[in-house]
């Protein structure tokens, strides 16, 4: 709200009725000396919009330093991002990925036998459902009191009354200590058992069981075998080494490996050149996001003669005209920031510098990324053929360039990322945190912030408070005019009294 509709809102009220002895238009000769008396306040409130504007650009690029920290730079600094492996085999056999720590080469492997687990069966019908005639079928109980098994020795209890939904409702209830999973089929009206575990330890075990109505509702009703069954475990050789394990799920020489069917394969392990390339690919155009939109607000040219515009401008002008006027305004809020620059500037020499990797010193230039023109501001290229050529033959280069960390044989509280010998990706983090703590010193806005004492928002907080004296002033100011404009009326009023008196006196 401007000065002087804040200033109405407050006499509006006062039902003031001007000039009846005068004929002077009282509220029209206030509102303009007011209009005069505001200009200071209108001016506080230019000001206040421009630091506005500052504290709003300068959040807008912290969130942009933000995700470019914790989305880009944080993996980028993981030497894991540099190690991603592809492995190709025959996946009738066996599928397969790569740790960060496999070798790159060609094994052979061998399966032999896969893992399985424990499995039983009804033998013959159970006769657990009676079928009506529209086709439905209808459950029937097949207990008549209560029954307890002992199943891989934990004991289960069936009620009276159960059907063979409850059967297998009870039996999956406890899989997770018994390790087995029931089912029922109604096409073959047959209960089935599986452990789900697989090997040699996996087990259907009813050896525990030694109650007679108990084996008979095994065996009689539930038609199973009561023998013990047992899972197999895999067999397989690795480059010639025979192994055996209890699952189909192994790791052997940093090779996560899922056994899938019997037969040989080999097991190409390669460096996964498109994935890590994509990562760079990734670093790159956050990068580039970063350091244009910085540089185009440190760039961007300041029009003097466009001042934030009032309220009461406002009223006057048309949408499409505030806009123009308010993006010319605007223009420049950011113009040579210093800690902008500086931030700039030092995003600038980490991608530039050298890191030096195996007695080699390695730029940027030198995986086939480069800096655009000039007039660019620091935008960066890939020349994707040289980049792809460095991350398949120097691939510790490659990492080392981006991850490498110095140990500071003098300051052993040194930060990483803190020495113009650390990695690339090392130092961005480094300078980017310290980038996005001045910024929120400067402009507020930072994590879990409850209370904005950056330096624009204090300087707004100054403003609000002047604003808010001066308009007590020009308040009082205003109700000053209008009590002088009531005396005047007073004063003509009693003249034109007197002056009607004199007149009658002299006509009579």
């Amino acid at each position: 709200m401007d000065p002087i509709t804040m200033q109405n809102s407050t006499t509006s009220n006062l039902l003031r009725i001007s000039g009846l002895a005068s004929g002077i238009n009282t509220d029209q000769i206030v509102s303009q000396l007011m209009q005069a008396a505001s200009q200071p306040l209108y001016q506080l409130e230019q000001q206040k919009q421009w630091l506005q504007w500052q504290q709003e650009d300068l959040q807008d690029i912290n969130t942009k330093l933000l995700t470019l920290r914790d989305n880009t730079l944080f993996s980028m600094k993981l030497q894991g991002t540099y190690l991603a492996k592809t492995v190709s085999s025959n996946t009738s056999i066996a599928t397969a990925t790569a740790g960060v720590n496999a070798v790159n080469g060609t094994y052979q492997l061998t399966v032999n036998q896969l893992a399985t687990g424990a499995t039983s069966a009804s033998t013959a019908a159970i006769g657990a459902y009676t079928k009506n005639s529209d086709g439905s079928v209808t459950y029937k109980p097949l207990i008549s009191s209560d029954v307890t098994i002992r199943l891989n020795n934990n004991s289960i209890t069936f009620k009276a009354g159960s059907t063979i939904n409850d059967i297998v409702s009870t039996i999956n209830s406890v899989s997770s200590t018994t390790h087995v999973n029931a089912t029922y089929d109604t096409t073959t009206d047959r209960l089935f058992l599986i452990t789900n575990l697989t090997g040699s330890n996996a087990e259907i075990d009813f050896t525990g069981t030694t109650d007679q109505n108990a084996l008979n509702f095994l065996s009689n009703t539930l038609m199973l075998n009561t023998s013990t069954v047992t899972g197999t475990d895999a067999s397989f050789s690795f480059n010639g080494v025979n192994m055996t394990t209890s699952t189909n799920n192994v790791s052997v020489a940093g090779i996560n490996i899922n056994l899938t069917g019997q037969g040989y394969t080999t097991l190409s392990v390669q460096t996964d050149t498109d994935t890590i390339y994509n990562s760079i690919k990734s670093f790159v155009d956050a990068y580039n996001d970063v350091i244009t939109t910085i540089n185009s607000k440190l760039t961007e040219q300041r029009y003097y003669d466009y001042q934030p515009l009032t309220d009461d401008q406002k009223k006057q002008m048309t949408q499409d005209d505030i806009t123009a006027w308010q993006q010319k305004a605007r223009s420049g809020d950011l113009s040579g920031n210093d800690n902008l620059t500086s931030i700039y500037y030092s995003m600038r020499t980490a991608i530039s510098g050298t890191v030096a990797t195996d007695g080699t010193q390695m730029t940027l230039s030198s995986i086939g990324i480069t800096t655009g023109q000039w007039y660019e501001g620091g935008k960066l290229y890939i020349d994707d053929t040289k980049l792809k050529n460095a991350i398949q033959n120097n691939p510790q280069e490659v990492m080392d360039l981006f991850t490498k960390i110095t140990e500071s044989t003098t300051d052993v509280n040194a930060i990483p990322g803190s020495s113009s010998s650390d990695g690339i990706a090392a130092r961005l983090y480094y300078i980017v945190n310290n980038g996005i703590n001045s910024i929120t010193q400067e402009a507020g806005g930072g994590q879990y912030q409850l209370y904005d004492n950056s330096f624009l928002g204090q300087q707004i907080n100054d403003i609000n408070q002047r604003m808010s004296d001066m308009q007590d002033q020009l308040n009082t100011l205003e109700q000053q005019y209008y009590d002088q404009f009531t005396q005047l009326e007073t004063y003509m009023s009693q003249m034109n009294s007197q002056s009607q008196w004199l007149s009658q006196q002299l006509n009579g």
